[in-house]
């Protein structure tokens, strides 16, 4: 068993170190009979913003090499209609719920956390920061989102991280992840595409980035995420620092990551 919120008045216990990235396995159902939720120790949503948001123009993928560039636009109904149209749902999965929220403002994420308490099924919040915020911004939007559920805060993978993390503990985050895809940008005949970077070559970046917010002893748990499309990379992550893990687009390319990855959790306990 695994709490990753360790200093929160409720906690957040998983049964494993195994869970899906936001924005892998949409909001509960569109995975169904690919994906058996009970197998993972945590569903993460989709992300979720304030206000409504629709879907990104094509194009907006793009494989590279043995990567995969994706820019989605976060479409989502806000997180009012989620709450409304998924809630019941959440509660029935079979595992806690970790409700990915992309933090914006101080304002929209406090008003964003009202209607996440009134949601029976989530057990805790997911805070998605963007990639160019600065350390005092990421107090503010973590310092906004406290005083209801356990508090994740997934960071970029910048040069700043390990600065990220600190703040974000000090502001009382309960669990860091480390962290968000890497944004890059390409030109396909005359057209710019932006988005998240997936694909095992991530793997030793975030490693690194793992390996140095370890290295600060912030006292809070790490989810480690990126490139992890194998048991070995699993173990890696594991041994840079990591208690948990979140797996991305590997799990579209191969899903029975998630049974090999169960057959890990045995052989370590």
């Amino acid at each position: 068993m695994i709490d990753l919120a360790p200093t929160h008045k409720h906690g957040l216990t998983l049964s494993g170190p195994v869970m899906n990235a936001a924005g892998t396995l949409g909001f509960g159902r569109e995975y169904r009979g690919v994906i058996d939720p009970t197998h993972l120790a945590a569903f993460v949503t989709n992300p979720l913003t304030y206000k409504p948001r629709t879907p990104a123009h094509a194009p907006n993928a793009l494989v590279l090499g043995d990567g995969l560039l994706v820019h989605t636009g976060l479409p989502n109904p806000g997180v009012r209609q989620a709450v409304r149209r998924w809630d019941k749902e959440w509660g029935r999965l079979g595992v806690p719920v970790i409700a990915h929220l992309a933090a914006t403002t101080p304002a929209e994420t406090v008003h964003s956390l009202d209607m996440i308490e009134r949601a029976r099924g989530i057990a805790a919040i997911e805070l998605g920061l963007r990639d160019d915020i600065t350390e005092f911004e990421a107090g503010q939007l973590v310092r906004a989102v406290l005083g209801g559920p356990p508090v994740l805060v997934r960071l970029p993978l910048t040069h700043n991280t390990a600065e990220l993390a600190a703040a974000a503990a000090q502001a009382g985050a309960d669990a860091l992840v480390v962290g968000a895809p890497p944004r890059v940008e390409t030109r396909v005949e005359r057209e710019t595409i932006r988005g998240r970077l997936y694909g095992p070559g991530c793997l030793a970046a975030a490693l690194e980035a793992v390996r140095e917010v370890a290295a600060l002893n912030l006292g809070r748990p790490i989810i480690g995420a990126g490139g992890i499309y194998s048991v070995e990379a699993a173990r890696a992550m594991l041994e840079a620092g990591a208690v948990a893990m979140q797996l991305d687009a590997a799990i579209w390319a191969r899903p029975k990551i998630v049974e090999e990855l169960r057959a890990l959790e045995i052989e370590s306990e």
